[in-house]
Order: structure tokens, then sequence, then C-alpha cells
């Protein structure tokens, strides 16, 4: 069922929810029958801590954040949540680190301990799991974007380094597995963050690896071309090429709750959680006219030919003498942390610029936008406003 409005203390939420159908046949994985669980992904509101923020300010700035997600915890505890997923940059601190690089490791290491700390005893609190993210910082100075699986009783089962940073991510280490987690009644629990997603080989490897259910922080969807249409069909794609529950919780919009048939069971378009019943064990009849089986993975991954799949490790595929980089890794990098620091304020003032008619110092702040910010939404968006101001006026129509 979509669109049924549950209501929650605190507030009222409508949440799309949904019973996904049990399997007709008992599992074959020895579970017998398994009892439902309620699996939920939140979508919390776009907040980023600001990056003007010295580091003594900013932990006062994570806790206030911490307040806003422990009230959202308990509301997803309240409705009956066996596992809660929260959204990639869990406490909105990305646009500060992008800021102060050279600070991070003054912050990180408390902001991420309160943060498993507080939501993990929120969770506890309704016996529930919890997925959540934070970039860490190491010793070393070296950090990597990570998120974080907590037990019903709110410890720390295991964590996941993201394996595939983008180019503007690059100064991060990278993760180098896809750990799984096995737990009694959801499964084998495997873990994605955001642009993971866009290559379809990590979520084969946690699904070879035995996940039953796949977790995806995000702050962006499974395709680079910005279709929200076409982001949907990857990532119904993804649960059902590897006949996986996909949890995706993303910020500012975009959670769902898919099945391993490619079913969207439910999704936040009516609220801020998305909720849905699973049979983390069941739900994945499949096969052709000559062969169905009740959980198509028996076949599936029995019929692959690894044999023919050595192009897939090979780091210098023949494609890439075909299309030269057009970014260095230094370049990308600085690019996006200036995107989310200097860039967004000098775009706001020139687009105040434009506001007041000042229209030649306008052209020449977003030009130099262009110039600083290339391929990104501010290159896009400054030529966007050129192309408007640089238009002949339209003529007034008026008597003759």
């Amino acid at each position: 069922m979509r669109g049924a409005t549950w209501v929650i203390p605190f507030l009222a939420v409508g949440v799309a929810t949904c019973a996904a159908q049990p399997a007709q046949l008992a599992p074959a994985s020895g579970h017998g029958w398994a009892k439902t669980v309620r699996v939920c992904a939140a979508e919390s509101a776009r907040s980023s801590i600001d990056w003007h923020l010295k580091p003594s300010e900013v932990l006062a700035a994570v806790d206030r954040s911490l307040n806003e997600l422990e009230q959202l915890v308990h509301r997803a505890g309240d409705s009956g949540c066996d596992a809660l997923a929260l959204p990639e940059d869990t406490l909105g601190v990305l646009h500060w680190e992008m800021g102060n690089k050279a600070s991070m490791n003054e912050v990180l290491p408390s902001a991420v301990a309160r943060m498993l700390e507080r939501l993990g005893r929120a969770a506890a609190a309704h016996r529930m799991y919890l997925i959540c993210s934070s970039d860490v910082s190491e010793h070393d100075g070296s950090y990597r974007n990570t998120a974080f699986f907590l037990g019903r009783d709110g410890k720390e089962i295991g964590r996941y380094h993201k394996v595939h940073p983008t180019i503007g991510e690059s100064d991060r280490v990278r993760g180098a597995t896809f750990p799984v987690f096995e737990t009694p009644d959801l499964g084998g629990v495997g873990i994605l963050i955001c642009y993971d997603m866009v290559m379809p080989e990590a979520a084969r490897s946690l699904a070879l690896g035995g996940a039953d259910i796949i977790f995806l922080p995000t702050m962006g969807g499974a395709v680079t071309t910005g279709d929200e249409e076409m982001n949907r069909a990857a990532l119904r794609t993804r649960a059902v090429d590897n006949f996986v529950y996909l949890v995706v919780a993303q910020r500012s919009g975009g959670s769902m709750i898919i099945s391993p048939q490619g079913k969207v069971l439910a999704d936040g378009r009516t609220g801020d959680i998305a909720i849905a019943e699973i049979d983390p064990f069941g739900g994945r009849e499949g096969g052709d006219a000559h062969n169905v089986q009740r959980d198509m993975r028996a076949r599936l991954f029995r019929e692959r030919n690894p044999a023919a799949y050595g192009i897939l490790t090979n780091p210098n595929p023949p494609v890439l003498s075909k299309i030269p980089a057009t970014i260095t890794v230094e370049e990308a990098v600085r690019i996006f942390a200036g995107t989310l620091t200097t860039g967004e304020e000098r775009f706001a003032k020139a687009e105040s610029l434009l506001r007041e008619g000042k229209i030649e110092a306008a052209a020449r702040a977003f030009e130099e936008l262009r110039a600083e910010f290339p391929g990104t939404w501010i290159d896009r968006s400054a030529g966007e406003r050129l192309a408007r101001i640089s238009a002949p006026a339209s003529p007034r129509s008026g008597p003759h």
C-alpha cells in the first residue's frame, strides 16, 4: 500500500509503506519461514555545518545536528522499524571539511564518536539496527568516507570504507573490500556509499559475498546523467540484477526500498522516512520457461563465467586509450572543495548583483566563476545567466 499516513510521536509524517510478498515456497536457505522485518530509509533535509566556523565551534553545531537526528531515530523506532538507514554525511559536516582540511583531525574524531554514541543509544532504545556515515580521519592525516553498521544493542558491528570516491573526492583513501555482515534476522548485510552504486561491480561483489540486503547512504544517485527517472531505473536494476533488497537513504529526497524483483516497495515521496515490511530470506523467485527457482541466485551465480571477466580487473582497459583524461585529480579535488565553499557564496553574490540590475558586474562575476569551476553546476548555471544577459530584449508590443 502506498501513500498511507503514519502518525508518529513528535510529528505526523506521511510515509509510503508496502509489504513485500512472502515467498510462496519455503526458502532453500534453511531459515524456514522467516519472520518479516521492517526496514526504513530516511531522507533528512539538506543541512550543512557552516564552513566558516572555527574548530572549537563545530562540535556545538554537530550536537545540534544530533539533536534533530535523535528525534528522527526515535520516530523511526516508534513506528516499529527494525533497521534504519540515514543518508550519507549524516552529520552534515562535509562543507566544513572542504573549507578546513588542515583542521579535520581536530574535529572528526570527536564528531564521529558523538554520532556513534548518541545515535547508537537512541537506536538501541528501540532494539533497532542503524546505518550512518561520516568521513573519518586517521592519525597519519588521511581520511576515508565511512559507513557504520550498528547492532540492535547500539554497538558497532562493522564499518565500510567507500571503494569508489568520485574524482573530486580522490584525496580520500579508497576502501579495498566489500564486507558482508551476517545477522540472524536481516541475513547478510552489505553497505555501499553514493558513487559506489554507479559501478555495477560493487553491488555484484556484495551479492557474491552473500549480501541479502544492501544499504545505500547517499547524496546522489546511481547514474551520472542527472536524470531522476534513469536513476530510479538504475537502482531497481542493481537490485534485480543481484536479487537483493536495496535500501536507499538519500539526503533531500530520493529514499526508497526496492525488492529483489526490482519493485519499489516504498519511497519517501510522502514523508521523510520510507518503510517496508520485507522477508530478507524470501522474494527471490525467478527463472525462465524451462527452469524456475525459489531463489534465483542458486542458478544465477553458478551460471557466471568468471574466466571471461578478466578485463574487469584490468586497471588500464583498451577503452582508456580512446578517451584521454580531461582533468587532473589535483584540479578535480580543488574544484570539488571550492564548489562546496567559496564557489557557492560567490555564485550567490553574482545572483544578487544581477537582481540589483548591476549587469556588467554580474556578468564579470559569472565569467570568473565559469573559469574557476569548469564542469560544475556553478559553470552550467553561470552560463545560463550569461546567456540571458546577452540575449536581445524582446520587442514590446504596443499600439501601431
